[in-house]
């Protein structure tokens, strides 16, 4: 019994190594200087299909849909 409770948790501790070497998705720290307008642009493929946006001092906002992959810009303001 002790044998396959060693062989469980050596394939438990193998799984938890393999998740925690993955890359991290981090969102990217912004560009220095200046205020900057941050714009969180979503993706179907290659169709745009939504946004959110918010900083300059203007109320944020958003259209379309947040499905898809999401990419994080910045305007200056």
């Amino acid at each position: 019994m002790s044998i396959k409770r060693g062989i469980v948790t050596a394939a438990l501790a193998a799984g938890l190594l393999a998740l925690g070497s993955t890359p991290a998705h981090a969102i990217p720290p912004p560009p220095p200087g200046g205020d900057l307008l941050t714009v969180i642009s979503y993706w179907s493929g290659d169709t745009l299909v939504g946004q959110r946006w918010f900083g300059c001092g203007t109320p944020a906002g958003q259209w379309g849909t947040q499905d898809g992959q999401a990419k994080i810009s910045w305007v200056a303001c």
